[in-house]
């Protein structure tokens, strides 16, 4: 067998051993390229300093630096699904 021909079939097979592992755990490298954002009505739950706290409905607290708000005002945030930060946000106006 050519030299050639034992990279493209080792190619292949690291391919596919890298897409059955995809497949096994969910595609989470889906989730790093294509990343989803998420638009919904918080409240402020807890206030340290100008750092302030929120729960969106996945249950994980996210912090927004430099915060102007008091606890229990209702902002809407914007924040990426799987991810650590608010990206946007400003003060529910009635």
């Amino acid at each position: 067998m050519s030299t050639k021909k034992l990279a493209i079939l080792f190619g292949l097979a690291f391919f596919g051993a890298f897409m059955l592992i995809q497949m096994i755990q969910g595609f989470p490298l889906k989730d790093i390229i294509f990343r989803e954002q998420a638009t919904e009505e918080v409240q402020v739950t807890f206030k340290n300093g100008d750092t302030c706290i929120v729960e969106p409905s996945d249950q994980r607290a996210r912090d927004i630096h430099g915060c102007p708000y008091n606890v229990g005002d209702t902002l809407i945030i914007t924040y990426t699904k799987n991810g650590a930060e608010v990206n946007s946000y400003r003060l529910k106006t009635e």
